[in-house]
């Protein structure tokens, strides 16, 4: 973002100075009227020291108000307001509850079964006859004289069956070959999960940083046009007063009004990027609120330093212990290699202890059937194989694996990834208090230009194109030594990001 504003600056600048070289040409043709006999009349307009320093005045206006954003409070809006971190939570509370499905498994699986059935009537099954005495005789023969009665022999038909079951299946072979491998995989998946959540926040905070840096960077930027625009029409007034003494011609007058248009131009456009980084605040953190934000942070002393930036490799090793994204690939191949054990599994029997208690009426196990409640119970071993689940379990177990590979790969690609990012940071970090230095030289520099070539010109010592180079090469500088201090707080927070110092902060 910021570079597009700086881009549309260095357009409007360079044309300014194309426009001030055509100037310097025609001057050198009209030369001898360039240099009039007596110094013009004396402009109303305050010197350079005095711009200077009410633009340092409205700079400082800027920053620091009390009460106001500062980078902290929008990366912690951003993150508690984030639809990327509510989606990564409501994968870790996914997670979580495949942690407790896999907790359950070590539990033997009871199951409760109760059953009424209403048969069709049918005739009853007979054997026959049978020959019993009436009254009561014990075994042995019977006594002479003993009546004999013909009796049907048939089997009851109960038409309503009652059933109360309760079954208790301990998986014996899963204990050892199935539950332990899918918990520690289930509990793999929950740390990816609470990784890749404390890594989206980190990464979300690091961006509000950077817009927040971004938006300090244009409400500057703001300021300085809108003094650009006032030393280019404080320019206009002493142009206008050098052509009414006949020092300059109509020509240079238009040249210096085009240059105000332009510097209107780029306040305009700088407003413009105010006002849509200001918006990209708003939504970083979903504020709502119809208020204009103010600069907390102040950003025009030293900006603290990054320990051990000096030591490349350090940084490397620092930056590969303790980023979240390879600590998430890692975790996620080791999940990964738990599950493969589990589907491993199905080339062995699967082996399990079960146990019956049945109350019914009437009770299958009691013959001949009875219309009463009866009792039973039964416990045993089943050792269940098929040779199907030989190549199934072959052919998930080697998909797991290669995805555990794939991830492992992933994780040195990453690493490798990481080393470039801190080195760019790094390096855009060290470049960018080289920058401060330089162009507050340059700035020193630029003002002196300018207020030397102003007081020139107003005593008629020096050319229109001259004061004009002068304005826009301080314009220049004070737009640079702006971006170079921001720069650095950028760079100091994508390198916080890049070697994962933030982590300790993200997990507060």
């Amino acid at each position: 973002m910021n570079r597009t504003f700086r881009m549309t600056t260095s357009r409007i600048l360079g044309s300014l100075a194309f426009g001030a070289t055509l100037l310097t040409a025609a001057a050198a043709h009209a030369a001898p009227a360039m240099v009039p006999p007596t110094a013009p009349p004396a402009a109303p307009p305050t010197g350079s020291d005095s711009e200077a320093a009410t633009l340092q005045s409205k700079l400082a206006s800027v920053l620091g108000r009390p009460g106001g954003l500062t980078s902290a409070v929008v990366a912690t809006r951003a993150e508690a307001t984030s639809f990327d971190v509510q989606s990564k939570r409501e994968d870790l509370d996914a997670a979580a509850a495949l942690v407790d499905q896999a907790l359950v498994a070590y539990f033997p699986r009871l199951s409760v079964t109760g059953r009424y059935t209403r048969l069709s009537p049918i005739d009853p099954p007979s054997l026959g006859n049978s020959v019993v005495t009436p009254r009561d005789v014990g075994p042995g023969p019977i006594p002479p004289g003993t009546p004999l009665v013909n009796v049907p022999f048939v089997f009851p038909v109960l038409l309503n069956q009652t059933l109360l079951q309760a079954t208790l299946n301990v998986p014996l072979s899963d204990y050892l070959l199935r539950i332990p491998q899918a918990y520690a995989a289930a509990t793999q998946n929950e740390k990816v999960a609470a990784l890749s959540e404390n890594a989206t926040r980190l990464k979300v905070a690091t961006d509000g940083k950077v817009v927040y840096y971004t938006w300090v960077r244009a409400k500057l930027q703001e300021v300085v046009a809108d003094q650009a625009l006032l030393q280019a029409r404080a320019h206009l007034v002493d142009a206008q007063h050098a052509f009414d003494a006949g020092t300059i011609s109509k020509a240079d007058v238009l040249r210096i009004e085009s240059q105000v248009a332009a510097s209107r131009l780029l306040v305009e456009r700088a407003k413009s990027m105010a006002e849509i980084t200001e918006t990209q605040i708003r939504v970083a953190m979903h504020d709502t609120a119809p208020l204009s934000y103010e600069v907390g942070e102040a950003i025009d002393g030293e900006a603290p330093r990054v320990p051990g930036a000096d030591n490349l490799a350090a940084l490397w090793t620092e930056a590969g212990a303790t980023r979240l994204e390879i600590k998430t690939l890692e975790q996620t191949s080791n999940a990964l290699r738990e599950q493969a054990k589990v589907a491993r599994a199905g080339n062995l029997p699967r082996i399990d202890a079960f146990g019956d208690i049945i109350y019914a009426n009437p009770n299958q196990r009691i013959f001949p059937l009875q219309d009463a409640f009866k009792a039973t119970w039964d416990v045993g071993v089943q050792l269940t194989y098929s040779p199907n689940d030989i190549a199934l379990a072959g052919a998930s177990s080697r998909n797991l694996n290669a995805r555990a590979a794939s991830f492992a790969a992933q994780k040195q690609a990453l690493e490798d990834g990481i080393r470039v990012e801190v080195t760019q940071t790094r390096n855009a970090l060290r470049e960018a208090l080289a920058a401060v230095e330089s162009t507050t030289q340059g700035l020193v520099a630029a003002e002196e230009s300018y207020r030397v070539r102003r007081s020139l010109f107003r005593n008629g010592r020096a050319t229109g194109v001259e004061l004009t180079d002068a304005e826009t090469e301080l314009t220049r500088s004070r737009l640079e030594s702006i971006n170079a201090r921001v720069d650095v707080r950028v760079a100091q927070v994508r390198l916080e990001h890049a070697l994962g110092r933030d982590v300790a902060r993200g997990n507060r």
